[in-house]
């Protein structure tokens, strides 16, 4: 069939009603079959199964209500926020999300893979409440219109192993090795050693992102080397983000969803420094509600809590402002001061994803 019929038709077509996360594992498989068989056709079940997942999922990144896809182009997703507290299956969903963009990334080097892991990072998983002694485990992520943090109601659930996993994971895929340099895909705080024709460099991240908009790469060799840094330039970054190394700003463009290139003779007190422009922007939930948005600062996404107004327009939630010292943020409404949250803020409070907007 795949002969036939293009991959994405083709996904759309047979996965609905499948069960998310084991068919998201699936194209790790192909990417396996890929590297081992060297074939085409594998790198594109990948490419073009996640492509046909991104387009089913929440602003969060996460994916699968009830732990299933859902039909495109009925607005079904809308219609999950409704009927289920079930919207994503955040330990393995995030793990396995994690599995496929590592991948892809690796392979293709597109930046928008690294943009994707960190979507999921920040908005599901880094919100999960911790594993209890006993086992009492966080399971779901809840994007219902009157979604709230809950435990699984099992203990030591079937995939309550893969949340300590992602710890690891997402040390892992922060940066990639090339044979040119290395690849900084993720903005944390870290640090790197590795060989550079045969010269040993380290490279320490210090940063607060994505709660503070800059972060600062510094070198460590034993003499001069020439490689090359390839700095993530995520999708979403403004027109004012900026990049200096050695306080002088970069000789090239900073393009938006690709990596930036910063080839040199590396040495010793080198400092790389990067400041993004993180614009405030609304996700609808899918194309048939596009008067249910998700507001967007950079990568993270913000939860409306408390009381919520019947009525919000657009441009007030975009003029979203920062509380100090605070991660939360605050929307001026005709009815009062909404207040948004990210993820990982959230604690015991009802919180909601999606806002009906007019205007």
């Amino acid at each position: 069939r795949s002969t036939l019929v293009p991959y994405t038709t083709l996904f759309r077509s047979i996965l609905p009603g499948e069960h998310a996360y084991s068919h998201v594992n699936a194209l790790s498989s192909a990417m396996q079959s890929y590297l081992m068989l060297g074939q085409e056709k594998y790198l594109r079940a990948a490419t073009n199964g996640l492509r046909m997942v991104q387009e089913q999922s929440y602003a969060t990144g996460g994916w699968g209500p009830d732990e299933a896809f859902v039909v495109p182009g009925r607005g079904l997703l809308e219609a999950s926020l409704g009927t289920t507290h079930a919207s994503f299956e955040t330990v393995c969903g995030a793990y396995g999300h994690f599995k496929i963009t590592r991948y892809l990334l690796r392979v293709t080097k597109d930046s928008r893979y690294g943009d994707s892991m960190e979507r999921v990072l920040y908005n599901t998983i880094a919100g999960a409440n911790p594993i209890m002694a006993d086992g009492t485990s966080f399971y779901y992520s809840d994007y219902n219109y009157n979604a709230k943090k809950v435990h699984y109601r099992d203990k030591w659930p079937c995939c309550s192993g893969t949340f300590p996993q992602l710890t690891a994971d997402y040390g892992i895929s922060s940066y990639f090795k090339s044979q040119d340099g290395i690849y900084v895909n993720l903005f944390l705080p870290s640090r790197v050693s590795w060989s550079q024709n045969n010269t040993p460099c380290t490279l320490i991240q210090s940063t607060q992102y994505p709660f503070a908009n800059t972060t600062q790469l510094d070198f460590t060799l034993p003499h001069p080397e020439t490689f090359t840094v390839y700095v993530r330039i995520p999708e979403w970054a403004g027109a004012k983000s900026s990049l200096s190394v050695n306080g002088r700003p970069a000789d090239k463009e900073l393009a938006p969803g690709k990596f930036l290139a910063l080839q040199r003779a590396w040495k010793d007190g080198d400092r790389v420094e990067i400041e993004f422009e993180l614009p405030m922007r609304l996700e609808a939930v899918d194309a048939q509600n596009p008067n249910q948005v998700a507001l967007m600062h950079g990568p993270i996404t913000l939860f409306a809590v408390g009381s919520i107004p019947s009525r919000i327009k657009r441009n007030q939630l975009l003029a979203a402002t920062r509380v100090a010292a605070s991660t939360d943020w605050q929307v001026l409404t005709d009815e009062g001061t909404l207040t948004m949250r990210p993820f990982a803020s959230i604690m015991n409070e009802n919180y909601r994803l999606y806002q009906t907007v007019e205007g």
